[in-house]
């Protein structure tokens, strides 16, 4: 799950929420699996502490911390995002990230970037394709 999402989620940015909130919720049930970035987590209280706090910030990442799969960005990531034709580095880092996580149900990158996306190896889902994919 790329950062906007989370941070759709967490801030509950309209209308890119409700689908959002749909998946955290399928994934709370543990009705499917969400992995979030460990970069994921820092961009998010960078921004989230600058509307709500720090504490606030760090409460809310606590609860999507036990929801979620925590991947890490180690130096073998930034390595191959580094060389990478990514335009975004970001994005880069959490592709890799992604595709190095040896569990075989990561089927895709949640996104509301797609764009940001295309040089990578995994299918890219906006987040109600992904909800639909779930649900379906």
């Amino acid at each position: 799950m790329d950062t906007n999402v989370l941070l759709d989620f967490l801030m509950r940015r309209p209308p890119f929420a409700v689908a959002a909130a749909e998946l955290f919720q399928l994934a709370e049930d543990r009705k499917i699996w969400l992995y979030c970035s460990s970069l994921s987590f820092s961009q998010a209280h960078y921004v989230l502490r600058k509307v709500a706090g720090s504490s606030e910030a760090r409460a809310l990442l606590v609860e999507i911390a036990d929801i979620v799969t925590i991947v890490a960005i180690d130096s073998r990531n930034v390595h191959d995002a580094l060389r990478s034709s990514f335009g975004d580095f970001e994005d880069a880092l959490q592709h890799f990230a992604a595709i190095a996580e040896v569990d075989p149900a990561l089927e895709a990158i949640v996104t509301r970037d797609p764009k940001g996306f295309a040089a990578g190896a995994l299918p890219v889902l906006a987040p109600p394709a992904a909800l639909a994919a779930a649900l379906g």
